[in-house]
Parts: structure tokens; sequence; C-alpha cells
């Protein structure tokens, strides 16, 4: 399959692009827990200003994690037979299998991964930040992954 983001090269070979949904996700949750920051702290405090500042401090701190967790997300990733290959903006590239996963409508899928280490960890993978067969691939790859460890 020709795949036009590609890399050619070493594995992992396909590349991620930032995801739309999940930052319209991020961005729809701030908004909720701003409001919500902001209705609690005006009917305790029954005072504008003191509502305001709690909203910002708490959108402060949501933009600085979700600006972390999207710093921390792989560059590429790389379908093996029997797991995953991860590349990290740093360049450093690590092996996992797939020990469990989620999937949402076709829209975003959660695996959670481990490594060689017996880590585990969480990777969210949206469908417009990969090319359809590759979340396709994935997709069947978690499922088989999934059953073998029932």
């Amino acid at each position: 399959m020709d795949r036009p983001h590609r890399e050619t090269g070493s594995t992992p070979g396909i590349a991620m692009r930032p995801s739309r949904f999940l930052l319209g996700a991020m961005l729809g949750f701030a908004g909720v827990v701003g409001a919500s920051v902001f209705r609690c702290v005006f009917a305790h405090a029954e005072h504008a200003g003191h509502a305001s500042v709690a909203c910002a401090a708490t959108l402060a701190v949501l933009a600085l994690a979700s600006y972390r967790w999207t710093r921390a997300q792989p560059s590429a990733i790389g379908v093996l037979s029997d797991g995953i290959t991860i590349q990290s903006r740093t360049g450093a590239v690590r092996h996992t299998r797939i020990v469990r996963y989620a999937q949402w409508s076709g829209q975003c899928l959660v695996l959670t991964l481990l490594d060689a280490r017996e880590r585990r960890e969480t990777l969210v993978l949206a469908a417009d930040s990969v090319d359809a067969g590759t979340f396709r691939q994935l997709s069947v790859q978690a499922r088989r992954a999934a059953a073998s460890h029932l």
C-alpha cells in the first residue's frame, strides 16, 4: 500500500498528524470546565471578579496540561505483527505490544501498550491523525491482541 506520508528509511514509518478531532474535544472540555468553575465560584462568592480569576486560572492549567500532552504524543508509529513501534519527537524508538483497547465509533482508538520493561502506557489515536488504512489495521490488531489476553 502506498502511503504518501510514509517516511523512507528506518521504522517506524507512518508519520502522525495533529488531530483536529482531539483538539476540538479538548477545547470543548475546557469550555465546559471553565463555565462550571465560573458558576460555582460565582454562586459561592457572588462576585464576578473572583469567579473570572478562578475561571482564568483553571483554563491556564488546562491549557498547560493540553500542551504538555500534545508534545508527549509520538511523531511516528510503525505497525508490526506483534505490536507497534513508537518514535518520540526526540527520535527515540521503542517497541511495545498492545494489551487492551477501546474504540469509539471509528473516530478514536485508545490503546494500552506494554513495553519491554512491563510498563503500561496509553496511546490515544484519532482517526484523522493517521491514514484510514493504518487506523483500520491498528483496530484489527488491537482486537486480536485483546482477545489473546482473555
